[in-house]
């Protein structure tokens, strides 16, 4: 071992490597994450080829939606934009968290939320061009008068 390095030298590189070691997983799981949601943009079909046209307010009005599909885009008009994660909508809403997962896949499939993109710690959902007009039917925006 060379003379030249000293103890604090070595700690300063064993500090750095236990940190690196530390997040790796978390560094992972989110280039992960990316990877699928890239993939999943890459999947979806070309706008104007073989698409189903975005719903339209009066669409949007005959939209039937179960009560925590309600809730939660009523939450996401609330949001004022920004958009909402997941935890976010658990903690806000006190629905149990496997209920908001599935209900906020059953809101993406109908096209009324959207994913925003990806914060350090997750991803945050906003409403869609169809969700606002389905949000602006049914008046869950705050109006000051």
């Amino acid at each position: 071992m060379p003379a030249d390095l000293t103890n604090p030298v070595l700690f300063a590189i064993f500090l750095l490597l236990f940190v690196l070691l530390g997040i790796y997983p978390a560094w992972k799981r989110t280039a992960n994450r990316v990877r699928r949601l890239l993939n999943d943009q890459k999947n979806q079909p070309e706008p104007g080829v073989n698409s189903k046209p975005l719903p339209t307010i009066t669409a949007a009005k005959s939209l039937n939606l179960n009560d925590f599909e309600i809730f939660i885009v009523r939450q996401l008009a609330l949001s004022g934009g920004q958009g909402l994660s997941r935890r976010q909508l658990v903690e806000q809403l006190h629905f149990d968290p496997a209920l908001v997962k599935r209900t906020l896949a059953s809101l993406i499939n109908r096209g009324l939320i959207g994913i925003g993109l990806p914060t350090l710690f997750g991803f945050r959902f906003t409403l869609s061009a169809a969700g606002h007009a389905y949000a602006t039917a049914q008046g869950y925006f705050p109006r000051i008068h």
